[in-house]
């Protein structure tokens, strides 16, 4: 009974932070797909191809105005998407029109394009973003147990850093909202330990100190330090 209490009562106590930080979190998968789609539009493309669904992208973009609705933002995407399936701008307009959707709240919608790139590119260059963009789909539906596998997926399965680490962090919270503390304190030590100096870094240790100190769990032990720590190429606004 008293353990039963004790981890009621953790969960009492972090349960306003993870309230705070979850629409934050749910946001994490929109900002990284973004960042990475616009370094990505400013790179080179040589082949005719790649130059035409290029154009095709910067078309859609010059279209978009201050009175353009997210829909048509998205619709603008998809077109491009669909116009050339399978082209660097095509996986760009995919990806771009998926996140718009998701952070309208369409997270079904939005799931089923983050899948249609993992279904056609598994192994594809931004794999690991759409996979993460798939799993905050999921959460943010309130499907917590499928999140979480779709989260481990990313985390053990694909090798994109910045997906990794967002994945655990996100993974680690559901742990924790589902009294799972002894994983999700090994997963904020290994996100602590990735970016330490990160936001994503600090908001981890806030997370195990609170795990730690008000449920009495020995310190974990630290994973073993990447050979090179992902730089997030992105931001948590607050």
């Amino acid at each position: 009974m008293e353990t039963q209490d004790a981890a009621a009562s953790l969960l009492f106590k972090l349960w306003p932070q993870i309230e705070a930080n979850k629409n934050k979190i749910i946001g994490v998968a929109a900002v990284i797909v973004v960042v990475a789609l616009l370094i990505i539009f400013y790179s080179v493309q040589h082949e005719r191809t790649q130059v035409a669904s290029g154009e095709a992208i910067t078309q859609a973009l010059v279209g978009l105005s201050p009175n353009t609705t997210p829909d048509q933002a998205a619709d603008a995407y998809l077109a491009v998407s669909r116009q050339y399936s399978g082209t660097p701008a095509g996986d760009r307009g995919l990806l771009q029109g998926a996140t718009i959707l998701f952070t309208e709240g369409k997270y079904t919608d939005a799931q089923n394009y983050f899948q249609q790139y993992l279904d056609a590119k598994p192994d594809g260059e931004f794999s690991g973003l759409a996979a993460l963009g798939v799993a905050k789909c999921l959460e943010a539906q309130g499907k917590l147990n499928e999140a979480a596998g779709a989260y481990q997926h990313v985390i053990s399965d694909l090798s994109d850093p910045v997906a990794v680490i967002s994945a655990k962090f996100s993974l680690a919270l559901i742990d924790a909202q589902q009294k799972n503390f002894s994983a999700a304190q090994q997963l904020f030590q290994d996100v602590l330990q990735t970016d330490p100096r990160g936001e994503l870094g600090n908001e981890a240790g806030q997370f195990l100190y609170d795990l730690q100190s008000k449920n009495s769990l020995p310190a974990a032990a630290p994973a073993p330090a990447p050979a090179t720590a992902p730089a997030a190429p992105f931001s948590l606004t607050h």
